[in-house]
Formats: structure tokens, sequence, C-alpha cells
């Protein structure tokens, strides 16, 4: 049976121990600005990215267990996303996923999976897009913001953000960091299924003057279960030339995944 940190260590959302690296933090929110003066100011600070890559480190907690592991990431942006897992030193899978297909392979069990986007909405529980996958990994908002289009406050110490109208099947909330203007947190709600899936940036890195993701938590809670992925970024470089080797082995078995 495939372990269920291959399908969602890929985003997202997971991981602890940085001691190298000093975090940017956020020193709460001092200033009442307008709803376009804060998108625009976060926009503003978007990452100057063609690619990136970087070593994480995994922790995936549930009720029923927790587990650590480690994995090489690299993303060509708005083309690629690559995910080598392994744990204690031993190769675990293989993912490769392009805004239209998921590619991935298990080198424990020698099985793979080659087919539509559409298995990454089952494995996470709510419906995400390539782009929303990606902006998730590098510190930027799931939804396109239009200040003509969201309400803010202040709110503890961050910057509020919610649509004027929310989704009929879902609503959503982002908070900005009043230190940074970068993602503090990103939050989609799905009330009629008693589902929340939520990512807080708990901390950046600066990067070749670019501020990067240093220790994320992805939290999904459906009903009465919970699952708490938390991933550091180690070793992160910016805008090289990188390979995305995958090449599923002959001896593999196809497995079918239920949608």
């Amino acid at each position: 049976m495939i372990k269920p940190i291959y399908y969602i260590a890929f985003i997202c959302v997971l991981l602890l121990g940085c001691k190298a690296t000093k975090g940017v933090k956020d020193t709460g929110a001092t200033t009442t600005l307008s709803t376009t003066e804060i998108i625009t100011t976060h926009l503003s600070k978007k990452l100057v990215l063609s690619s990136l890559k970087a070593a994480l480190n995994i922790n995936l907690k549930t009720a029923e267990n927790e587990e650590k592991y480690t994995a090489s990431l690299r993303i060509q942006k708005d083309e690629k996303i690559w995910l080598s897992i392994g744990k204690m030193g031993i190769p675990g899978a293989k993912i490769l996923i392009t805004p239209t297909k998921v590619h991935y392979y298990n080198k424990i069990d020698n099985t793979y999976f080659d087919g539509d986007y559409a298995i990454i909405n089952s494995w996470l529980g709510t419906e995400l897009s390539f782009s929303q996958l990606q902006g998730i990994l590098i510190g930027e908002s799931m939804f396109t913001l239009e200040p003509t289009q969201y309400d803010s406050e202040v709110l503890d110490d961050g910057y509020l953000l919610r649509p004027e109208q929310q989704g009929a099947l879902f609503e959503h909330y982002i908070t900005i960091n009043p230190s940074n203007f970068k993602l503090k947190t990103q939050e989609i709600a799905q009330p009629k299924e008693l589902r929340i899936f939520t990512v807080d940036y708990y901390s950046y890195q600066n990067i070749a003057e670019n501020l990067v993701p240093l220790l994320i938590n992805i939290a999904l809670v459906e009903k009465t279960s919970e699952t708490q992925i938390d991933i550091t970024y180690r070793n992160v470089s910016l805008n090289q030339e990188l390979r995305f080797p995958f090449k599923i082995p002959s001896n593999y078995k196809e497995i079918q995944i239920e949608k």
C-alpha cells in the first residue's frame, strides 16, 4: 500500500530543524492600510524566479503516528514540480507533476502511476491546480489577488484578506505578514464537508535578495481527523539550470487509484 506521505509531501505542506539559517519573522501589524496598498505591496514581494532547488526535511503527523522523511525538491516555474522522497537515507518515491499530468513511482514496492491531474485532488482532499500547488511551495497565494475583489482588516498580527463574495463550494482567506508583506497564512474551508486546508508560513529565509519559505506547516482537518505536515527548506538555490530525471522502470507494476 502506498504511504500517504508520497501523496502529500510534494506539496505542499512539510519540516523542522533548519537551525543554521536565521528566519525572517513577523513583527505584527502596526499600520492600517487600504486593501489596494496591502495587495500591491504583497505582489511586489513575489519571487524573481525561473527555478528553485531545495532539500526538505518533512515531519508527518496524524492521530495514529508520526513519521520523518527527507526530500529533494526541484521546480521549473509554471512547468514542472519534481520530488524525490526517502526515509533514513533509503530512496522511496519520485514524483513529477506538470500542469496536466502526474507521474509517480515507488521504489519500495515497485509500483507506478502515470495519469491525469485529478488524482492530486483526491490525495489532498481538496481541489488544487498546478499553479496553486506551486504557489504553496514557493510562498505565493493560491488565488489571484485583485484589490477590487477583496476586503481587508487588521486581525491579530497580520492583514486578513477575504473575497467580497466567497465561492459556493468553498471559502478562502489569506493573511499577509506585516513585517515583510509575504504570506503568513492561506486557508481553504469547505463547510459542507467539514474540511479545512491551511498553510502557515512560520518564517522565511533571504536567498539572493528573495524571501523564500523556511518553515511551513500544512494542516488538513476533515471531520474528526487531522493531518499535520511540517516542512523545512534547506540548501535553497534559485534560477539555476536544473535536471528533472524521471524514468519509470520497465518491470514496475501500474497501480489504479480510485478518484
